[in-house]
């Protein structure tokens, strides 16, 4: 736990480029899986995964442990003024805006909003979708000046979530700006008709506020996300919301926390929040019951293939693999058995699409944990990043840029 409270922190290093090396002959030698063209190697038909063994932990490459873009997302934010109406709507934003905290997913590689509920323990209420995946995350408190520094970013650790209800808890780790005001939570269901007031970041439109009113109450209502089954007592509102108010406060006129946003519909103006009254039971059952509440999955049918096999060595073995993962006609990995033991251990992974590889993965060790990682950020055919793991984990916690 202690070394992953950390990885914000080492990807804000990270960022600011205070890793910079050049490339070793060894690594030179390793990289050079991204040349590879996957479309010259799709061919119909294929043979069967079982002809050479793999490990699950060498197909399920990711780039989740890289610390690669920790505040692309900041660079883009627009700290504008956001237009207000009326006594209400400009107290309830000077009131709360400092209390609305940017959270940032670097595993996601993307941001939502929360509401510090509690200032002296550092706590803050937002959406499961918005924390999915991460032990910890970036919050940015409210900045004062026109773009964020180092001293408005905080590291914060995932505490608990109940991702059936697609709420999650987070602890900012460090004291808080005598600005920031806690937002109360509400303990009774606002009336239909009802002003309501949202503080959060569409569109990487930070701080913005909106306001509307409360459309219905609705119990035990069920929805999805793409993998993902969920329900929870929800306020449909016509408080517009868009992409990054996820986890924001949805408040009422005294100012208290009545919802928080979670999810759009299609249609006109139909926006939910999850009441606070799943937020009180959500906390109160923090301390009793497990403290990670898992979603129902919704299983997606798919295929491992293998879309074509070489024999590099011609000593009658396949030693390279070509594999179209999720069954879509295109390759995703390629696996290499470089010293041709029947054991892969080079893999290279593309996540755009683009036919060419963007991570590489080496497995010194053939025993199915990857030991080096190599990442290509953005796309050019050479590598931003490496990283090693050196406690065996699994997962890099050594990191160095490359330029």
């Amino acid at each position: 736990m202690k070394n992953t409270k950390t990885n914000f922190l080492i990807s804000v290093i990270f960022i600011f480029g205070l890793f910079f090396q050049s490339l070793s002959y060894a690594d030179k030698k390793e990289i050079s899986l991204f040349k590879e063209d996957f479309s010259k190697n799709l061919t119909r038909g294929g043979s069967k995964i079982g002809d050479i063994e793999v490990d699950e932990n060498l197909i399920d490459l990711d780039k989740d442990s890289m610390p690669i873009g920790a505040l692309e997302i900041l660079n883009k934010t627009k700290n504008k003024s956001p237009k207000t109406r009326g006594l209400i709507s400009t107290n309830i934003y000077k009131s709360f805006s400092d209390s609305v905290v940017l959270v940032v997913n670097t595993k996601l590689k993307a941001h939502g909003s929360g509401s510090i509920i509690n200032k002296k323990l550092g706590a803050v209420i937002t959406n499961w979708h918005v924390i999915q995946g991460a032990n910890n995350v970036g919050v940015v408190i409210k900045f004062q000046g026109q773009e964020p520094s180092k001293s408005d970013v905080y590291p914060a650790t995932v505490i608990g979530y109940d991702a059936t209800k697609d709420l999650a808890l987070l602890k900012i780790n460090g004291v808080l700006p005598d600005r920031v005001n806690e937002i109360p939570l509400g303990n009774s269901l606002p009336e239909v008709g009802s002003d309501v007031h949202a503080i959060g970041h569409p569109n990487n439109f930070s701080w913005t506020y909106s306001k509307g009113y409360v459309s219905q109450v609705r119990e035990n209502f069920k929805w999805r996300y793409k993998d993902t089954k969920h329900t929870a007592n929800i306020i449909q509102t016509q408080t517009p919301i868009s992409t990054g108010n996820s986890g924001g406060p949805l408040l009422n006129n005294d100012g208290k926390l009545i919802g928080v946003n979670s999810f759009k519909s299609k249609g006109e103006n139909l926006n939910f929040a999850v009441t606070s009254l799943e937020v009180l039971k959500f906390i109160n059952n923090l301390s009793s019951t497990s403290l990670k509440k898992e979603p129902e999955k919704i299983k997606p049918k798919v295929s491992k293939k293998v879309a074509k096999k070489i024999d590099t060595n011609n000593d009658g073995k396949p030693d390279t693999f070509y594999i179209d993962k999720n069954g879509d006609g295109k390759i995703d990995l390629v696996l290499k058995d470089s010293d041709h033991n029947g054991k892969p251990d080079m893999i290279g992974k593309d996540t755009n699409g683009d036919g060419k590889p963007d991570i590489i993965a080496i497995d010194k060790g053939e025993n199915g944990t990857i030991d080096i990682w190599y990442v290509d950020s953005n796309f050019d055919g050479k590598p931003d990043a490496s990283g090693i793991d050196t406690n065996g984990d699994g997962k890099p916690d050594k990191f160095k840029k490359i330029g």
